[in-house]
């Protein structure tokens, strides 16, 4: 039988090799210890990056992947898990399970990425990083701000309703014209409304596909599917994606007296008491003239009749208002027209403007009174042109 033991060398001059070279090895166990090995280890392994703060250009870039990539992107381009994938599209699309409905709900913070389901710190290290390596990141994080695209495309969109809205008679005492921003606004900025014909205006025109900085994701569902998006109209930019949009969209025009040159005035003051000689029966005109502050545009022409029928010079009771012929003169006497035309002259006004009128007629014994205010509303110059006028009828 074969002896199978291991044979070591016997010679003397082999043994004393072979116990040099286990005496290195002791020596280099001993010159080595044991915790540093294991540090040297550790710094050779690549660290993750820790996780930006809030409010950093960084997370700002994290979000904008999270918000605007949808779920082949997430899943295979930045390669996530794929439960973590699903998880943040679940998020996205609300209680509907569907994206690009009212109730979407974006991720504002790294905190709440960091809350969905099946995230945990490796998947966050990988959205950071595909933040980075693809241009996502800026080099600032833009202000909190309207865009002035989006601002331009909810005022577009109040215009368009504004023309398109039925006008409703009103009740005793009341405004009888409509519609007026506040009824106008939810339209435009929260949810289309059956009443209002926004949802149309917005299929027709496409939703503006911004890619940068923050609308990216509504533009891309619009080009994915744009009948669930675009019918939301600019719902789905403004309450969802930029509510700093609210705040130039508040219902009160705020009109003030507009300061005008006093030999202007002086001028108008003598054409208007030239109109009241002229008046066979009596009557009586009145001029105002007033600016608004940017930061209420667009005023529509509803909610500036209302503001000027509230300190008009004329006793209105239960007014009719309704919208005349837009960049034309309202029907009134010759005198009367050209001191408006001098007024527009004077101020330096353009030839685009909405008209508007409201009268009301108070009876007397054999007698009518009639108040009529035309109001004439100079959008891109923000000055609204009033002319009241009051006439006596002996019947």
């Amino acid at each position: 039988m074969r002896d199978r033991r291991l044979n070591f060398p016997t010679s003397r001059a082999s043994i004393a090799c072979l116990t040099g070279l286990l005496g290195l090895l002791a020596a280099g166990c001993i010159a080595e210890p044991e915790g540093e090995l294991e540090l040297e280890l550790e710094d050779d392994r690549a660290a993750p990056a820790p996780l930006p703060a809030e409010g950093t250009p960084t997370a700002y870039g994290m979000l904008r992947v999270s918000n605007e990539l949808g779920f082949t992107a997430l899943d295979v381009d930045v390669a996530l898990d794929r439960r973590s994938a699903t998880s943040i599209i679940a998020h996205r699309a609300g209680a509907d399970t569907v994206l690009g409905t009212a109730d979407d709900d974006y991720i504002d913070s790294i905190a709440e990425l960091d809350s969905l389901y099946w995230l945990g710190e490796a998947n966050l290290w990988k959205i950071q990083n595909y933040a980075i390596n693809e241009g996502w990141v800026p080099e600032s994080v833009p202000a909190a701000a309207c865009e002035p695209e989006l601002d331009d495309a909810i005022a577009q969109c109040l215009r368009y309703v504004e023309y398109a809205a039925t006008p409703q008679p009103g009740g005793q005492g009341e405004l009888g014209w409509g519609p007026f921003k506040a009824d106008l606004l939810p339209s435009c900025l929260e949810a289309s409304h059956a009443s209002y014909p926004s949802t149309a205006y917005f299929s027709a025109a496409g939703l503006p596909g911004y890619l940068d900085p923050t609308l990216g994701y509504q533009g891309l569902l619009c080009n994915q599917a744009s009948a669930p998006v675009c019918a939301l109209g600019i719902a789905g930019l403004a309450d969802h994606v930029q509510p700093e949009c609210d705040a130039l969209y508040d219902v009160a025009p705020a009109l003030s007296e507009l300061e005008v040159d006093p030999g202007d005035e002086a001028d108008w003051a003598a054409a208007i008491a030239a109109l009241d000689a002229a008046c066979y029966d009596g009557c009586s005109h009145y001029l105002r003239v007033y600016g608004y502050a940017p930061g209420m545009a667009p005023t529509l022409l509803g909610d500036v009749m209302g503001e000027v029928l509230a300190s008009a010079p004329l006793a209105y009771g239960g007014p009719w208002l309704e919208r005349e012929a837009s960049n034309a003169l309202p029907g009134v006497s010759a005198g009367a027209q050209a001191l408006l035309n001098d007024v527009i002259a004077d101020l330096g006004l353009g030839t685009t403007f909405d008209v508007g009128r409201a009268s009301d007629e108070v009876p007397c014994q054999n007698c009518h009174t009639f108040y009529d205010s035309h109001v004439l509303l100079f959008r891109d110059e923000r000055v609204v042109v009033v002319l009241d006028i009051e006439t006596f009828w002996d019947s």
